[in-house]
C-alpha cells in the first residue's frame, strides 16, 4: 500500500463492505469462496489492482479486515489460493460490478501524455508512480504490474528530458554558450570558474560576503538570470542543478550539448538563490560574532572595574546612611558628608569613573559595533548592492527608504550622509546613540541598519528577491488552480472541515468534549491535579514488571543470546542484500537486473565508508578488489537522495514484515531526535555546541515504533529540531503509515501543533515542565471546574475568527508542504519567525494553542499515552547509541564540507542501522522458530521487552589480522 496515495483512514474506509459489496459475496456458495471474492472485492478497491495470482497475494491485515466484517475464518484463503479458475472468475465479477477497465492501448495513450507533463515538473519516480496511480483510480482504470508501470515512467521521463534540454538549449545565444562554455576551461590554475562557483563558504568574515557577492556578479555575467524559466518546474531545475553540482568541468565538456547546457543554466539559477540565502545567513552570524565580542568587552570592563565599583557602592552606602538619618538636619547633610565620608575630589573622581561606565565606550554593546564600522564598512556596500531587498506582501517596512538612501550614498565615494536621512527604523533603545544633538552619526546610523534589516527579516516584515528562504512568503504556497483541484481532498485525509463556516462549531464541540474527558477522569487520575496555584504533578511511575515477569524475560533475553549468530557487519550487509536487493538502487540500471558480485561489492564497501566515517581512501585499504574510482563513482553519480531514500525504503519494508518487528509495534506510530557529532570544518554551517564544547552538526533521525529507522537528515545544532519534524513524516519513502509522532522538548513549537493536525497526524511532544504550559478555551460559558482559574483570563481565550479567516490558506499551505512544493522545515522556519502581527501567524498559532490544550489535558489524564512517548523517545535514543557505534571513523567527526556529502554520510549510516535491526529481528524470530523440545521453556509474550538494538553479536570492526611472520627479534 502506498502511503502517499490512500491514508490509513481511507484504507479502512476503502476496505469495509457495503451492503451491495455483501449481496455480491453471498452469491458465492462456499465459505472460503465468499472469503476470497471479499478479499479480492476490499484488495482491489484499496489498491486499484487484483492481488497476484501466482503465488497468491495475501494482505493478512486486509484478509483478517474482511474476515472479520464476514464472520469467517481468514485460513479458509488457502482452500482458495491454488484453484485459477475460480479466481479468474471472480475477478471478472468484480471487475464489471466496480465498473473497472484494464489498460487498453488507449487508456496507454492518455497515460502516457499524463506521466510526459508530470514528468516535465518531477524527477523523482515515487512521486511520478503515485500521481500515475491515483491518475488510474480516478479513470477507475485497474492499476497494471509494477514492471509496467516503472517501464511508461521511465520512457516518459526520458522523453521529458529531451524535450526540456531542447527547449532550454533554444534560449541560449551564441555569446550565452561561449560564456557557460568558458565555465569549464581549466586555465593556469587547476581549477575551473565552475569548481570555484561550486566552493563551500568559509566561516563568517568580511572578506567571506566579499567572496559570496563576487560570486552572484559572476553569476549575473554570465546571462542566465536573464531567462524566463518560470515553466520549467523548481524540482527539475534543482535536479539539473545537482547533476551539474556532481559533475566535474571534464565530464560537463563530454557530455551532449543540451543535456550539458540545460544543466548548467539550472545550476547557475539554483547557485544564484543558494548563494543569496548563505549571504543571508552569513550577515546575521557575523553580526551575531560582533555581538558577542561586544558583549565580551564589556564584561571585560566591568572586571576590571571592581574595585571602583565595590568603592562607589561602599560610598553610596555610607552617603544613603546620612540621607536616610532623621536627626541630620537637611542644611547639615553635604557638610556633613564631605566632613565625614568622601572629599570632593574623590567624589568627583569616582563620578567620572561611574559616567565612563553608564555612558561611556563600555556602557552599552552599541558602542562594539560602531567601533568596529570600518571593519563593517569593508563588506556592507558590496552587500547591500547584491541584495534585492523588499517588502514582505504589501507591507513597506521603513527600513527599505533607508537602504535605498545608503545605496545612494554609496554610489558616490566620499559622499556625505544627507541631512534628512530616515531614522523611523531605529529601535528607541538604540536612538541616543545614532542621534547626538539632534544630527545623524553616520557609523552608528549605518550599524542599526544592518542589524535592523536582519530584525525585519527574521521577523518576516522584510523579504529578498530571488532567495529561496527569505522571499516572498507566498512563493511558498502552490498555485490557486492546483489547490482548488486538492481542497475538498485535503481535509478529507485530515478529517476536518473544509467549509470555514463549519470550523467554529467543529473547534468548539471538539475542545469541550476534551475538557469533559479530562474532568471525568479526576477521581481516578492520580498524575495530575489543579489547586490555586496551578498544575500539581506527581511522579509519573515506570512500567514494571513484576517479580516472576523479571525472572522470565532474564530467562528470555539469555536464551536469545546464547542461539543468536555472531557475525562482522560486512558480512551482514551482504546477509541483508542477499534477502533484498537494495544495493540496486546504487547500480547503474542498465545491469541492475543482473546481480553481479562485482557490482554489489563496490556499493556494499561505498556504505561502509560513510556510514561507519572510514572514507572511500581507508576502504579501499581495508577492502580487496574495491578501488577508490569504483567508490568515487558511485559516490558522486548514484548516492542521489532518491536512491538512498528508496535503498532504505526497502529495508523499512522488510523489517515491519518480520514477524517479530509487529511485537514492537505496527509502524503506526514514530519519533524523531537529534544526535550531535563533531565537525571541525571551518565553513559557514559549522555551529558551537555548548554540549559538546566545541563545533558540532547534527544528524536528525526518526525512527518507527517497530524500531525501523525511515528517515535522516543533518541540520546545524542550533538549528532547533521543531522545524524539521514534518520533513521525516513528509518525505520518507517507506511505506509506514504513520498516525502518531513523538519528539522531546526541543521538536515542539505550537505551530507543529497546527501543521500535524492538518495534514491528518497526531502530534505528541513529551515537554520538559508541561505543568508550566498555558491552556485555553473557546466556550466562555461552560463551567471549567477545578480548571477554571487557569483558563478564568482573556489572554487564554482562542480567537476563532482569527483561525476561520485564514482557514482555507492555511490548508493551502500545508497542502504545499505535503506535495513537495515547498520544504516544509524551510517554510515552518520562515513562518515561527513572524510577528504577532502577522495574521497568517497568528492564525496558525491560535490554531496550534488549540491542539496542544487538547493534547495537555489527554497527556495530563492518560497514563496510555505518557507510556507511548516514552517507549517512542526511548527506541529513538537507543538508536542514537548503536549510531554512535557505528560512526567510528575519524573518531566520530564529520569532515564532509558540502550539504550532499554530509547527506550521504547520514543517509548511509541510517542504512547500515536498518540493515542491523532487520537483521537481528530476523535472527530473533529464527531463535524462536527453532526451538526445540528439549529447550528449557521462555515466554514469548516478553518479546515486546526485547530490543532489536541491545546486543553484542554483531562485530562492528574490521577484522585484524596479525602476521607472525613479520615479527623481528631485537
Amino acid at each position: 500500500m502506498n502511503e502517499g496515495l490512500v491514508s490509513r483512514n481511507q484504507w479502512i474506509e476503502l476496505g469495509k463492505l457495503s451492503a451491495e459489496d455483501l449481496a455480491q459475496i453471498q452469491a458465492c456458495r462456499r465459505s472460503h469462496n465468499r472469503l476470497a471474492f471479499g478479499y479480492q472485492l476490499a484488495f482491489v478497491k484499496v489498491h486499484n489492482r487484483f492481488p497476484v495470482q501466482n503465488p497468491f497475494e495475501a494482505d493478512d491485515e486486509l484478509l483478517n479486515y474482511v474476515g472479520i466484517q464476514l464472520e469467517l475464518s481468514d485460513d479458509q484463503i488457502e482452500l482458495y489460493s491454488t484453484r485459477q479458475q475460480t479466481v479468474s472468475q471472480h475477478q471478472t465479477r468484480i471487475r464489471h460490478y466496480l465498473r473497472l477497465r484494464s489498460l487498453d492501448e488507449k487508456e496507454q495513450e492518455a497515460l502516457k501524455q499524463f506521466l510526459f507533463t508530470e514528468c516535465c515538473r518531477l524527477e523523482e519516480t515515487s512521486q511520478l508512480r503515485t500521481l500515475a496511480q491515483r491518475f488510474l483510480r480516478e479513470k477507475r482504470i485497474l492499476e497494471p504490474a509494477a514492471t509496467t508501470l516503472d517501464r511508461m515512467i521511465g520512457e516518459q521521463r526520458r522523453q521529458a528530458r529531451q524535450h526540456l534540454f531542447k527547449k532550454l538549449f533554444e534560449l541560449l545565444s551564441e555569446d550565452a554558450i561561449k560564456r557557460l562554455d568558458a565555465l569549464l576551461l581549466v586555465g593556469e590554475g587547476s581549477s575551473s570558474p565552475l569548481q570555484i562557483l561550486k566552493e563551500v563558504p568559509g566561516t563568517p568574515s568580511a572578506s567571506a560576503v566579499l567572496r559570496l557577492t563576487a560570486k552572484l556578479k559572476d553569476i549575473a555575467k554570465t546571462g542566465v538570470l536573464d531567462f524566463d524559466l518560470t515553466w520549467l518546474n523548481n524540482n527539475y531545475q534543482r535536479s539539473l542543478a545537482r547533476h551539474a553540482r556532481k559533475s566535474s568541468a571534464f565530464r560537463l565538456r563530454e557530455s551532449e550539448s543540451s543535456h550539458r547546457y540545460a544543466a548548467l543554466v539550472c545550476f547557475l539559477r539554483e547557485a544564484n538563490h543558494d548563494t543569496i540565502d548563505l549571504l543571508v545567513d552569513m550577515l546575521d552570524k557575523l553580526l551575531c560574532q560582533i555581538s558577542r565580542k561586544a558583549e565580551r568587552e564589556i564584561d571585560e570592563a566591568m572586571k576590571k572595574s571592581r574595585a571602583s565599583i565595590r568603592s562607589a557602592a561602599t560610598l553610596l552606602q555610607s552617603v544613603a546612611g546620612i540621607l536616610l538619618d532623621e536627626e541630620t538636619p537637611d542644611e547639615a547633610v553635604r557638610e556633613k558628608i564631605f566632613a565625614e565620608i568622601v572629599s570632593r575630589t574623590v567624589l568627583l573622581s569616582q563620578t567620572e569613573d561611574l559616567r565612563e561606565m553608564t555612558e561611556g565606550k563600555n556602557s552599552h554593546e552599541f558602542h562594539g559595533f560602531v567601533r568596529r564600522f570600518s571593519y563593517l564598512r569593508r563588506f556592507s556596500p558590496a552587500l547591500f548592492e547584491a541584495l534585492g531587498f523588499q517588502g514582505q506582501g504589501q507591507t513597506t517596512p521603513p527600513v527599505l527608504r533607508a537602504i535605498e538612501v545608503l545605496r545612494a550614498v554609496n554610489e558616490e565615494a566620499g559622499k556625505a550622509l544627507p541631512e534628512d536621512a530616515p531614522t523611523d527604523f531605529v529601535p528607541k533603545k538604540l536612538e541616543r546613540f545614532v542621534l547626538e544633538d539632534g544630527r545623524t552619526n553616520r557609523p552608528a546610523w549605518e550599524c542599526a541598519l544592518l542589524l535592523n534589516v536582519c530584525e525585519e527579516l527574521k521577523a518576516g516584515n522584510l523579504a529578498v528577491a530571488e532567495s529561496k528562504r527569505f522571499g516572498q512568503f507566498d512563493q511558498f504556497f502552490v498555485p490557486d488552480g492546483i489547490w482548488g483541484n486538492e481542497r475538498s481532498r485535503f481535509f478529507e485525509r485530515a478529517g476536518l472541515p473544509s467549509d470555514a463556516a463549519e470550523v467554529s462549531q467543529y473547534l468548539t464541540g471538539r475542545l469541550n468534549a476534551a475538557y469533559d474527558a479530562f474532568l471525568q477522569s479526576q477521581t481516578e487520575n492520580s498524575f495530575a491535579s489543579v489547586d490555586e496555584s496551578g498544575w500539581q504533578l506527581s511522579k509519573d511511575p515506570a512500567e514494571e514488571l513484576s517479580g516472576d515477569e523479571e525472572q522470565k524475560l532474564s530467562e528470555l533475553k539469555k536464551f536469545l543470546s546464547d542461539r543468536m549468530r555472531g557475525i562482522q557487519l560486512s558480512q551482514l550487509l551482504i546477509e541483508v542484500d542477499n534477502d533484498l536487493n537494495f544495493s540496486r538502487h546504487f547500480i547503474n540500471p542498465s545491469r541492475r537486473e543482473m546481480r553481479r558480485p562485482e557490482d554489489v561489492c563496490p556499493v556494499l564497501a561505498t556504505v561502509l565508508a560513510l556510514g561507519c566515517n572510514i572514507g572511500p581512501s581507508t576502504m579501499t585499504r581495508l577492502t580487496e578488489d574495491v578501488s577508490y574510482e569504483q567508490i568515487k563513482r558511485i559516490i558522486d553519480w548514484e548516492m542521489t537522495r532518491e536512491n538512498q531514500r528508496s535503498a532504505l525504503a526497502d529495508v523499512v519494508k522488510a523489517i515491519s514484515s518480520v514477524g517479530t518487528s509487529k511485537t514492537w509495534g505496527e509502524g503506526r506510530a514514530s519519533s524523531s531526535d537529534g544526535q550531535r557529532f563533531l565537525f571541525p570544518r571551518k565553513v559557514l554551517q559549522r555551529t558551537f555546541s555548548h554540549r559538546m564544547s566545541d563545533y558540532a552538526l547534527e544528524f536528525y533521525s526518526f525512527v518507527a515504533d517497530n524500531y525501523a529507522p525511515f528517515y535522516s537528515t543533518p541540520i546545524e545544532c542550533n538549528d532547533r529540531d521543531a522545524a524539521y519534524v514534518l520533513d521525516g513524516l513528509l518525505y520518507n519513502e517507506s511505506e509506514l503509515t504513520l498516525e502518531e509522532h513523538y519528539t522531546d522538548t526541543h521538536g515542539y513549537t505550537e505551530i507543529n501543533f497546527a501543521a500535524f493536525t492538518m495534514l491528518g497526524k497526531r502530534f505528541c511532544p513529551r515537554i520538559r515542565g508541561i505543568q508550566h504550559q498555558q491552556i485555553y478555551r473557546i466556550d466562555l460559558e461552560r463551567d471549567y471546574g477545578p480548571l477554571a482559574a487557569l483558563v478564568d483570563r482573556k489572554d487564554r481565550t482562542i480567537h476563532l475568527d482569527w483561525i476561520t479567516e485564514q482557514w482555507d490558506r492555511m490548508g493551502q499551505f500545508y497542502a504545499s508542504l505535503e506535495s513537495g512544493h515547498a520544504t516544509a522545515s524551510v517554510a515552518l522556519k520562515r513562518l515561527v519567525s513572524f510577528s504577532g502581527k502577522n495574521h497568517f501567524y497568528r492564525a496558525n498559532r491560535e490554531l496550534g494553542r488549540f491542539f496542544k490544550t487538547e493534547f495537555i489535558l489527554q497527556y495530563l489524564s492518560q497514563t496510555p499515552l505518557r507510556r507511548r512517548i516514552r517507549r517512542g523517545l526511548l527506541k529513538g535514543e537507543q538508536l542514537h547509541s548503536l549510531a554512535r557505534d557505528v560512526f567510528y571513523g575519524k573518531r566520530g567527526r564529520i569532515v564532509a564540507q558540502e550539504l550532499d556529502a554530509q547527506m550521504n554520510t547520514c543517509s548511509s549510516l541510517t542504512l547500515i542501522l536498518a540493515c542491523i535491526i532487520y537483521w537481528q529481528a530476523r535472527e530473533i524470530e529464527r531463535v524462536i522458530a527453532d526451538r526445540l523440545p528439549s529447550d528449557p521453556p521462555i515466554d514469548i509474550e516478553l518479546l515486546e521487552h526485547i530490543s532489536p538494538i541491545s546486543w553484542d553479536n554483531v562485530v562492528l570492526y574490521g577484522q585484524y589480522t596479525l602476521d607472525r611472520d613479520l615479527i623481528q627479534n631485537p
